[in-house]
């Protein structure tokens, strides 16, 4: 077994796993004393709102002291109508009960769901920490839930066969800053910055390793800047201790196995050439935001269009469950995540385990967008609001004896001509996305 050494040379000599290119998709939980007002303005998506907008109205429902912290603010003012003007935001710590938390029925949904592993928050910006760190007493075990939330969502996971991982807010803890972020240069300066936060964050993530054996560390927003060297122990130890492993790429540093674009933010055009992984929420919010309905929330369609979107051009999707506070996920999270197993669970062989094809994406001159993923033997074709019965694909050039058929190898009839091939779609075969399968392999 490779050993690796605290040095970024030999850091850099870690492959990704290849359960976690395989896996296609994830679940991220953000759940936390900002699940008790759970409000946010509905503002819109990161990367779709003016970044001069953003932090005054930010949709992020985990991000309320922030924005409460912001006077005039939507959220200062819907919690001084609510709660008052002198009501500090840590008293919502003592409100969250987590009174009807079942972390079976959670990882149960979850593998419904056809999530291939699991990561919750374990301390977001607010500072509080979700399992019982002998670090700090400011967390579950002696405040709020009193359980150890992190351990029993960690046990159930696994025992559904999913791998774990821990998200941890590395640069950015409120209860050292009492300055809002305002501006995106804020959060480069607006941190805490002493050689004991520091210290802090790293004795952290060592006990998270230690305590609950994760397969991915997801860290936010950066790492302090006195504690960044520290960071080739901190990794080398993890890899040491699982070599299948990973760790993002949100640590200010050279070194990463996946990088991760939230919502259009950073997202890759085309195919890249490293390993990547899109995370967003069911709307605009992280945390659970009561404003939120079926407006706001993606469609069954349109979650099932973004995860072939995201696998064809090679990454992941950690897509995001917002509990309430006391345990339960909203009914239309659930409803959607059981709409994106259920199509999985049919559909899977051309999502879990396949590879980008040469390209990720076409139109035909019909209009239609076509996405593809690339099999052991197969290459597979989806096609998009489909609603004429020939089709003209320019990039496929068909081997010889060359098969298209659906799923159930039901065969479709085709034609190659010089600019492409014709597909015949048969009057029966409707759907909002159709998958077809070719084999062999289009060189």
């Amino acid at each position: 077994m490779r050993k690796y050494a605290p040095n970024w040379t030999s850091l850099k000599e870690h492959d990704i796993p290849k359960w976690y290119d395989d896996a296609k998709f994830g679940i991220f939980i953000h759940w936390g004393p900002y699940s008790v007002p759970a409000w946010a303005p509905t503002t819109g998506e990161l990367g779709k709102v003016p970044r001069e907008e953003w932090f005054k109205n930010n949709p992020y429902a985990e991000w309320y002291l922030n924005s409460l912290r912001i006077n005039g603010s939507p959220t200062y003012k819907h919690h001084v109508e609510k709660y008052g003007e002198n009501f500090d935001y840590y008293k919502f710590v003592e409100m969250w009960k987590a009174e009807k938390w079942d972390p079976k029925e959670w990882a149960e949904l979850f593998k419904k769901a056809g999530a291939k592993y699991v990561i919750p928050t374990t301390k977001h910006h607010d500072g509080f920490c979700l399992w019982p760190s002998k670090y700090t007493d400011f967390s579950v075990m002696n405040k709020g839930p009193k359980r150890d939330l992190i351990g029993e969502l960690s046990k159930a996971v696994k025992a559904e066969g999913l791998k774990f991982g821990v998200y941890y807010s590395g640069a950015l803890d409120w209860r050292f800053t009492k300055t809002p972020i305002t501006t995106s240069e804020d959060l480069e300066f607006v941190r805490p910055h002493t050689y004991e936060y520091s210290d802090y964050v790293y004795n952290q993530f060592m006990e998270l390793i230690d305590s609950y054996d994760p397969d991915i560390l997801w860290n936010d927003i950066g790492w302090p800047e006195k504690g960044r060297e520290d960071l080739k122990y901190l990794f080398a130890y993890f890899y040491n201790k699982n070599p299948n492993g990973l760790v993002n790429d949100r640590w200010d540093m050279p070194h990463w196995d996946f990088k991760t674009p939230e919502y259009k933010q950073n997202y890759p055009e085309g195919i890249p050439h490293y390993k990547w992984e899109l995370c967003r929420g069911l709307g605009f919010s992280f945390g659970y935001n009561q404003n939120e309905g079926y407006e706001e929330i993606l469609s069954s369609e349109e979650l099932i269009h973004l995860l072939v979107e995201v696998v064809s051009k090679g990454g992941n999707l950690l897509l995001n469950v917002g509990p309430k506070a006391d345990g339960t996920i909203p009914k239309i999270q659930q409803e959607r995540l059981l709409a994106l197993g259920k199509w999985l669970e049919e559909n899977g062989e051309v999502i879990y385990e396949t590879r980008p094809w040469k390209v990720d994406e076409e139109k035909t001159p019909q209009g239609n967008e076509i996405r593809f993923t690339m099999g052991q033997n197969a290459l597979y074709m989806f096609l998009f609001d489909v609603d004429q019965s020939v089709l003209t694909i320019r990039s496929l050039k068909m081997p010889k004896n060359a098969k298209i058929s659906t799923l159930k190898d039901e065969g479709i009839d085709f034609k190659q001509k010089r600019e492409g091939i014709e597909i015949f779609l048969p009057p029966n075969l409707k759907d909002t996305i159709i998958v077809l399968k070719i084999s062999p392999i289009p060189q």
